[in-house]
Protein backbone atom coordinates (compact mmCIF):
# COMPACT_ATOMS: atom_id res chain seq x y z
CA UNK A 1 0.00 0.00 0.00
CA UNK A 2 1.72 3.28 -0.60
CA UNK A 3 1.02 6.58 1.25
CA UNK A 4 1.77 9.41 -1.20
CA UNK A 5 2.24 12.75 0.76
CA UNK A 6 2.34 15.36 -1.67
CA UNK A 7 4.58 13.88 -4.10
CA UNK A 8 6.45 11.49 -1.20
CA UNK A 9 5.56 8.07 -1.85
CA UNK A 10 5.83 5.78 1.17
CA UNK A 11 5.45 1.71 0.85
CA UNK A 12 3.90 0.33 3.63
CA UNK A 13 4.18 -3.57 4.30
CA UNK A 14 2.37 -5.50 7.25
CA UNK A 15 1.52 -8.88 8.16
CA UNK A 16 -1.89 -8.74 8.29
CA UNK A 17 -4.43 -6.16 5.98
CA UNK A 18 -6.09 -5.79 9.50
CA UNK A 19 -3.02 -4.49 10.97
CA UNK A 20 -1.83 -2.31 7.67
CA UNK A 21 -5.60 -0.42 7.73
CA UNK A 22 -5.09 0.60 11.31
CA UNK A 23 -1.62 1.66 10.33
CA UNK A 24 -2.66 3.74 7.18
CA UNK A 25 -5.75 4.66 8.88
CA UNK A 26 -4.42 8.44 9.78
CA UNK A 27 -3.00 8.64 5.93
CA UNK A 28 -6.74 7.65 4.42
CA UNK A 29 -6.70 10.62 2.06
CA UNK A 30 -3.23 9.87 0.90
CA UNK A 31 -3.74 6.38 -0.22
CA UNK A 32 -2.67 5.48 -3.66
CA UNK A 33 -2.59 2.72 -5.93
CA UNK A 34 0.55 1.78 -7.60
CA UNK A 35 3.61 -0.20 -6.90
CA UNK A 36 6.70 2.78 -7.09
CA UNK A 37 7.88 4.61 -4.23
CA UNK A 38 10.92 6.42 -2.70
CA UNK A 39 10.80 4.81 0.87
CA UNK A 40 9.64 1.25 2.31
CA UNK A 41 8.23 0.96 5.93
CA UNK A 42 7.72 -3.21 6.54
CA UNK A 43 6.44 -3.54 9.88
CA UNK A 44 6.86 -7.05 11.74
CA UNK A 45 4.36 -8.40 14.68
CA UNK A 46 7.08 -9.24 16.83
CA UNK A 47 9.87 -8.91 19.56
CA UNK A 48 13.07 -7.39 18.07
CA UNK A 49 15.41 -9.72 17.23
CA UNK A 50 18.27 -7.76 19.18
CA UNK A 51 20.45 -10.73 18.98
CA UNK A 52 20.49 -10.43 15.01
CA UNK A 53 21.58 -6.60 15.05
CA UNK A 54 24.84 -5.90 14.21
CA UNK A 55 27.00 -4.04 17.14
CA UNK A 56 26.24 -0.90 17.52
CA UNK A 57 27.03 2.21 19.79
CA UNK A 58 24.62 3.91 21.30
CA UNK A 59 24.53 7.46 19.55
CA UNK A 60 22.08 9.65 22.04
CA UNK A 61 18.90 9.36 23.86
CA UNK A 62 15.36 10.75 24.04
CA UNK A 63 12.58 10.55 26.73
CA UNK A 64 10.86 7.95 24.61
CA UNK A 65 14.25 5.29 23.15
CA UNK A 66 18.05 4.93 22.82
CA UNK A 67 19.35 5.73 19.18
CA UNK A 68 21.71 3.54 18.09
CA UNK A 69 23.80 4.71 14.53
CA UNK A 70 26.80 3.68 12.46
CA UNK A 71 26.22 5.68 9.37
CA UNK A 72 24.58 2.92 7.14
CA UNK A 73 22.47 1.66 10.08
CA UNK A 74 20.19 3.49 12.45
CA UNK A 75 18.34 1.54 15.24
CA UNK A 76 16.14 3.22 17.41
CA UNK A 77 14.85 1.07 20.37
CA UNK A 78 11.13 1.82 22.72
CA UNK A 79 12.37 0.68 25.77
CA UNK A 80 11.83 -3.29 25.26
CA UNK A 81 8.48 -2.16 23.54
CA UNK A 82 9.41 -1.95 20.00
CA UNK A 83 12.17 -0.77 17.73
CA UNK A 84 12.48 0.69 14.25
CA UNK A 85 15.50 -0.59 11.95
CA UNK A 86 16.63 2.12 9.33
CA UNK A 87 18.70 0.60 6.16
CA UNK A 88 19.70 3.89 4.69
CA UNK A 89 21.30 1.69 1.51
CA UNK A 90 18.23 0.25 1.05
CA UNK A 91 16.12 3.33 1.70
CA UNK A 92 14.28 1.68 4.11
CA UNK A 93 12.28 1.51 7.38
CA UNK A 94 11.62 -2.39 9.65
CA UNK A 95 9.37 -1.44 12.37
CA UNK A 96 9.43 -4.19 15.06
CA UNK A 97 6.29 -4.74 18.33
CA UNK A 98 3.73 -6.58 19.29
CA UNK A 99 1.23 -4.12 20.87
CA UNK A 100 -1.16 -2.81 18.01
CA UNK A 101 -1.09 0.50 19.66
CA UNK A 102 2.37 0.87 19.86
CA UNK A 103 2.79 0.04 16.69
CA UNK A 104 -0.05 2.66 15.13
CA UNK A 105 1.94 5.04 17.38
CA UNK A 106 5.06 4.60 15.99
CA UNK A 107 3.89 4.14 12.26
CA UNK A 108 2.05 7.32 12.53
CA UNK A 109 5.79 9.29 13.99
CA UNK A 110 7.85 7.88 11.24
CA UNK A 111 5.82 8.65 8.16
CA UNK A 112 5.92 12.36 9.46
CA UNK A 113 9.46 12.08 10.42
CA UNK A 114 10.23 11.04 7.11
CA UNK A 115 8.11 13.40 5.02
CA UNK A 116 9.35 16.39 7.89
CA UNK A 117 12.66 15.73 5.89
CA UNK A 118 11.34 15.42 2.53
CA UNK A 119 10.09 18.89 3.30
CA UNK A 120 13.09 20.13 4.35
CA UNK A 121 15.12 19.08 1.36
CA UNK A 122 12.11 19.67 -1.17
CA UNK A 123 11.71 23.53 -0.13
CA UNK A 124 8.25 23.05 1.98
CA UNK A 125 7.65 23.63 5.37
CA UNK A 126 5.19 22.25 7.71
CA UNK A 127 3.03 24.79 9.82
CA UNK A 128 2.31 23.76 13.57
CA UNK A 129 -0.80 25.40 13.68
CA UNK A 130 -4.98 25.15 12.74
CA UNK A 131 -5.73 26.07 8.91
CA UNK A 132 -9.25 26.48 7.02
CA UNK A 133 -10.45 27.57 4.33
CA UNK A 134 -13.35 30.25 3.43
CA UNK A 135 -13.96 31.57 -0.56
CA UNK A 136 -10.32 31.02 -1.73
CA UNK A 137 -8.51 32.53 1.42
CA UNK A 138 -6.41 29.89 3.73
CA UNK A 139 -6.46 30.81 7.64
CA UNK A 140 -4.01 30.03 9.21
CA UNK A 141 -4.26 30.19 13.10
CA UNK A 142 -1.08 28.68 15.30
CA UNK A 143 -1.93 28.00 18.69
CA UNK A 144 0.93 26.45 20.79
CA UNK A 145 0.57 22.91 21.97
CA UNK A 146 -2.44 21.94 24.20
CA UNK A 147 -4.02 25.40 23.30
CA UNK A 148 -7.13 24.07 21.56
CA UNK A 149 -6.01 23.90 17.40
CA UNK A 150 -8.26 20.75 17.07
CA UNK A 151 -11.43 22.63 18.90
CA UNK A 152 -11.63 25.61 17.49
CA UNK A 153 -11.18 23.39 14.06
CA UNK A 154 -14.19 21.55 14.91
CA UNK A 155 -15.99 24.51 15.57
CA UNK A 156 -15.46 26.44 12.39
CA UNK A 157 -16.44 23.01 10.84
CA UNK A 158 -19.36 23.25 11.79
CA UNK A 159 -20.19 26.58 10.42
CA UNK A 160 -20.99 26.62 6.91
CA UNK A 161 -18.60 27.51 4.18
CA UNK A 162 -15.39 26.68 6.04
CA UNK A 163 -12.96 23.95 5.06
CA UNK A 164 -10.71 21.74 6.48
CA UNK A 165 -6.86 22.29 5.53
CA UNK A 166 -5.36 21.16 8.88
CA UNK A 167 -6.07 20.65 12.22
CA UNK A 168 -2.27 20.46 13.39
CA UNK A 169 0.19 21.22 10.14
CA UNK A 170 -0.27 22.43 6.62
CA UNK A 171 1.79 22.07 4.00
CA UNK A 172 3.45 25.33 2.21
CA UNK A 173 4.39 24.69 -0.93
CA UNK A 174 8.05 26.22 -2.28
CA UNK A 175 6.01 28.79 -4.02
CA UNK A 176 4.17 29.73 -0.88
CA UNK A 177 0.77 28.23 -1.38
CA UNK A 178 -0.72 26.18 1.24
CA UNK A 179 -1.45 22.64 0.71
CA UNK A 180 -4.38 20.34 2.21
CA UNK A 181 -3.23 18.26 5.29
CA UNK A 182 -5.80 16.32 7.09
CA UNK A 183 -4.92 13.35 8.42
CA UNK A 184 -7.01 13.34 11.77
CA UNK A 185 -8.78 15.32 14.61
CA UNK A 186 -7.66 14.00 17.87
CA UNK A 187 -9.09 14.66 21.43
CA UNK A 188 -8.75 13.33 25.08
CA UNK A 189 -12.12 13.69 25.71
CA UNK A 190 -14.38 11.17 24.06
CA UNK A 191 -17.86 12.94 25.20
CA UNK A 192 -17.05 15.96 22.58
CA UNK A 193 -17.53 12.82 20.27
CA UNK A 194 -21.33 12.17 21.28
CA UNK A 195 -22.11 13.31 17.81
CA UNK A 196 -19.97 11.26 15.17
CA UNK A 197 -20.72 7.89 14.29
CA UNK A 198 -18.38 5.14 15.84
CA UNK A 199 -17.11 3.76 12.53
CA UNK A 200 -14.92 7.11 11.98
CA UNK A 201 -13.69 7.15 15.59
CA UNK A 202 -10.43 4.92 16.71
CA UNK A 203 -8.40 5.37 20.17
CA UNK A 204 -4.48 5.17 20.93
CA UNK A 205 -2.82 4.11 24.14
CA UNK A 206 0.12 5.95 23.77
CA UNK A 207 3.64 5.72 25.00
CA UNK A 208 4.01 8.42 27.19
CA UNK A 209 0.56 10.55 26.87
CA UNK A 210 -2.26 7.88 27.65
CA UNK A 211 -5.60 7.27 25.78
CA UNK A 212 -6.48 9.65 22.80
CA UNK A 213 -9.54 9.83 20.30
CA UNK A 214 -9.09 10.16 16.82
CA UNK A 215 -11.76 11.24 13.99
CA UNK A 216 -10.81 10.22 10.65
CA UNK A 217 -10.58 13.46 8.43
CA UNK A 218 -13.21 11.45 5.97
CA UNK A 219 -15.89 12.23 8.26
CA UNK A 220 -16.03 15.83 6.81
CA UNK A 221 -15.40 14.55 3.45
CA UNK A 222 -17.60 17.47 2.08
CA UNK A 223 -15.31 20.10 3.97
CA UNK A 224 -12.06 19.06 3.17
CA UNK A 225 -10.04 21.37 0.83
CA UNK A 226 -8.52 20.22 -1.85
CA UNK A 227 -6.72 22.80 -3.64
CA UNK A 228 -3.77 24.81 -3.02
CA UNK A 229 -3.84 28.30 -1.52
CA UNK A 230 -2.15 31.66 -2.45
CA UNK A 231 -4.13 34.25 -0.88
CA UNK A 232 -3.79 33.40 2.99
CA UNK A 233 -4.58 34.98 6.06
CA UNK A 234 -2.13 34.58 9.18
CA UNK A 235 -3.88 34.73 12.33
CA UNK A 236 -0.84 34.73 15.48
CA UNK A 237 -3.07 33.44 18.42
CA UNK A 238 -2.75 34.43 22.04
CA UNK A 239 -5.41 33.59 24.80
CA UNK A 240 -6.79 35.50 27.14
CA UNK A 241 -8.15 35.00 30.43
CA UNK A 242 -11.09 36.55 31.28
CA UNK A 243 -11.19 39.00 28.12
CA UNK A 244 -13.08 39.05 24.97
CA UNK A 245 -11.79 37.75 21.71
CA UNK A 246 -10.55 40.29 18.85
CA UNK A 247 -8.65 40.22 15.58
CA UNK A 248 -6.39 42.99 14.88
CA UNK A 249 -4.39 43.61 12.18
CA UNK A 250 -0.67 43.85 12.71
CA UNK A 251 2.67 44.43 10.65
CA UNK A 252 4.47 41.37 9.30
CA UNK A 253 7.26 41.65 11.07
CA UNK A 254 5.52 40.99 14.69
CA UNK A 255 4.30 37.17 13.45
CA UNK A 256 7.89 36.66 12.60
CA UNK A 257 8.02 35.31 16.46
CA UNK A 258 5.47 33.09 15.97
CA UNK A 259 6.89 31.79 12.23
CA UNK A 260 9.83 31.07 13.66
CA UNK A 261 8.21 29.02 16.77
CA UNK A 262 5.84 27.39 14.47
CA UNK A 263 7.29 26.68 11.57
CA UNK A 264 11.19 27.10 11.34
CA UNK A 265 11.87 25.78 14.35
CA UNK A 266 8.76 23.80 14.25
CA UNK A 267 7.98 23.90 18.18
CA UNK A 268 5.08 21.48 19.08
CA UNK A 269 5.71 20.09 15.15
CA UNK A 270 7.05 16.06 15.35
CA UNK A 271 10.13 16.10 13.95
CA UNK A 272 11.98 12.95 14.73
CA UNK A 273 14.97 13.91 16.12
CA UNK A 274 16.06 10.09 16.25
CA UNK A 275 15.54 9.58 13.07
CA UNK A 276 17.24 12.80 11.88
CA UNK A 277 20.05 13.11 14.23
CA UNK A 278 22.98 11.31 14.81
CA UNK A 279 26.62 11.74 16.67
CA UNK A 280 28.07 13.21 13.76
CA UNK A 281 30.51 16.57 14.71
CA UNK A 282 28.65 18.22 11.24
CA UNK A 283 24.97 17.11 12.32
CA UNK A 284 25.07 21.15 14.63
CA UNK A 285 25.78 22.56 10.62
CA UNK A 286 23.61 20.74 8.89
CA UNK A 287 20.72 21.75 11.05
CA UNK A 288 21.72 25.59 10.26
CA UNK A 289 20.71 24.52 6.68
CA UNK A 290 17.66 23.52 7.41
CA UNK A 291 17.06 26.46 9.29
CA UNK A 292 17.78 28.21 6.54
CA UNK A 293 15.87 26.66 4.03
CA UNK A 294 13.16 26.53 6.64
CA UNK A 295 13.37 30.20 6.71
CA UNK A 296 13.52 30.91 2.85
CA UNK A 297 9.89 29.15 2.81
CA UNK A 298 8.76 30.76 5.79
CA UNK A 299 9.52 34.75 3.86
CA UNK A 300 7.52 33.37 0.74
CA UNK A 301 4.46 32.53 2.74
CA UNK A 302 4.88 35.88 4.37
CA UNK A 303 5.29 37.80 1.20
CA UNK A 304 1.72 36.23 -0.30
CA UNK A 305 0.15 36.61 3.67
CA UNK A 306 -1.86 39.52 5.39
CA UNK A 307 -1.23 39.52 9.20
CA UNK A 308 -3.44 39.85 12.01
CA UNK A 309 -3.86 38.81 15.54
CA UNK A 310 -6.02 37.24 17.44
CA UNK A 311 -6.44 37.08 20.87
CA UNK A 312 -8.55 34.10 21.85
CA UNK A 313 -11.11 34.13 25.10
CA UNK A 314 -12.21 31.10 26.92
CA UNK A 315 -15.18 30.99 25.19
CA UNK A 316 -14.88 28.68 22.06
CA UNK A 317 -18.11 30.31 20.76
CA UNK A 318 -17.19 33.61 20.76
CA UNK A 319 -13.67 33.05 19.13
CA UNK A 320 -16.02 30.71 16.89
CA UNK A 321 -18.39 33.78 15.68
CA UNK A 322 -15.59 36.31 15.67
CA UNK A 323 -13.10 34.20 12.92
CA UNK A 324 -16.55 33.72 10.94
CA UNK A 325 -17.44 37.40 11.19
CA UNK A 326 -13.81 37.96 9.81
CA UNK A 327 -13.18 35.16 7.24
CA UNK A 328 -16.72 36.63 5.83
CA UNK A 329 -15.39 40.19 5.71
CA UNK A 330 -12.50 39.43 4.20
CA UNK A 331 -14.20 37.57 1.49
CA UNK A 332 -16.85 40.17 0.65
CA UNK A 333 -13.39 42.32 0.51
CA UNK A 334 -11.50 40.15 -1.78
Amino acid sequence: MIINLHGYRIHCDAPSEELQTKLVRPFQLFLHEGNVADIAITVRNQVPPYREFPTLEASFSTPRNVVYDRGDIKLVDYFGKGATVEDKSRASFTLYGTDDNFLQEAFYLLVLSIFGQYCDNNGMLRVHAMAVSYGDKAFIMPIPSGGGKSTMALAMLEEKGFKLISDDEPVVARDGSILPFALRMGTLDKTRLATIPDEYIYSIDRMEFGVKHFIDARYWEAQLEQRALTDTIYLAATRVLNGEASITPVPKYKVFKSLLRDAILGVGLYQGLEFMLGHSPFTTISKVGTVVRRSVVALKLLRNTTTYRFVLSDDIDENRRILKAFAQSQTSQG
